[in-house]
């Protein structure tokens, strides 16, 4: 296309001929080229103005509605609603129980050997009816021994 054309093309296609200077129609007339082109590129102007819908094309009603609604339902989702969600609730009793069986199990390892519960030694005193004759020195001699052994048995205690 020609210059004269090209600077009024735009103009001329929305139709504002009255904008257009006198060389344009004057060139057009003189040059069969830019003629046939300007009339295809008419065509096609009018052509993509058909397509324009009539009427604004704006949102069903209750459009605004629904998207505030939408908005407002996914504002209220709390931190706690993930123990609501299947998945999760599974994965957390998994865990719990993994924890209980290695809690019991650290619990029962640690145990001493005797599960017996440890109290303190037991002081067998036996009270032995002593006679009169009994009570020189082979009777100093058992109460010693019987002494001696509480003292021994105190001294091995362990817990």
């Amino acid at each position: 296309m020609h210059q004269p054309i090209r600077d009024n093309l735009e103009d001329y296609l929305k139709g504002f001929t009255r904008q257009v200077p006198q060389a344009f129609h004057a060139h057009l007339v003189a040059c069969e080229e830019c003629a046939s082109e300007l009339r295809l590129l008419e065509t096609q102007a009018n052509m993509l103005r058909s397509l324009r819908s009539v009427e604004d094309a704006g949102p069903m009603p209750g459009f605004y509605a629904r998207v505030r609604e939408r908005i407002e339902d996914q504002g209220r989702v709390s931190v706690w609603s993930i123990f609501l969600q299947p998945s999760f609730g599974r994965r957390l009793a998994i865990a719990s129980a993994t924890l209980a069986l290695l809690l019991g199990t650290y619990l029962v390892s640690t145990e001493p050997g005797n599960p017996s519960v440890a109290s303190a030694p037991a002081v067998a005193t036996d009270t032995v009816n002593v006679s009169a004759s009994e009570t020189g020195a082979a009777g100093d001699s058992l109460q010693q021994q019987r002494r001696d052994a509480v003292l021994v048995d105190l001294a091995s205690f362990h817990e």
